[in-house]
């Protein structure tokens, strides 16, 4: 799907602004920690349920309920960056909700919603088995991620809008688009 005008806008003004002034927490962006419960036989974490909150206090579950769960597998190479890098892309209605059940992922947003108050913000977190916790992206905003241990990432996403082909939802953006102008490479200090 084809950007629409007001998102082209916003990532054409993105270039005037340097990546370390748009850093920073995009408005609507939810992220919920899970509480891990664990003994000599592993581990219990109650992903989600009606009632929770996220980090911030916030009501975690969308207003409208899931329409689909799905799976994702992106095989870790090694490399700098690590390889694969899967982004950008998406929604116009859709809301995800993402959770990394094997391995870690740093997830990267940028905030192309042209009426928001952290329009062309850029946000990222680590998702994953060191970092368990999921995130909630509402519409408009591009996401992908990159793996960053040497384990294969495993991604479960709920949505709120089921995939039909015939009524696309989503829309791609290059992973290192300039205008984004975001910098991979993982520091090794």
């Amino acid at each position: 799907m084809a950007l629409p005008p007001e998102m082209d806008g916003v990532l054409n003004s993105l270039a005037s602004r340097p990546l370390a002034e748009r850093l920073g927490t995009i408005d609507g962006v939810m992220i919920k920690t899970f509480k891990k419960w664990a003994d000599q036989r592993g581990y219990f974490i109650e992903q989600l349920k009606q009632g929770d909150l996220d980090d911030r206090g916030r009501p975690f579950i969308p207003d409208h309920p899931f329409a689909q769960m799905s799976r994702s597998l992106a095989y870790a190479r090694g490399g700098n960056p690590p390889e694969p890098i899967k982004a950008f892309h998406w929604h116009r209605r859709q809301w995800d909700y993402w959770d990394i059940v094997q391995g870690d992922a740093r997830g990267v947003l940028v905030d192309l919603r042209h009426d928001s108050p952290t329009v062309g913000c850029v946000q990222t977190f680590m998702l994953g088995e060191n970092a368990p916790r999921m995130v909630a992206i509402p519409p408009f905003v591009a996401h992908g991620y990159q793996c960053v241990s040497q384990r294969d990432v495993i991604l479960n996403y709920y949505v709120t809008e089921p995939y039909s082909a015939d009524d696309l939802d989503e829309g791609r953006i290059a992973w290192n688009d300039p205008r984004i102008g975001f910098d991979w490479t993982i520091e090794n200090i």
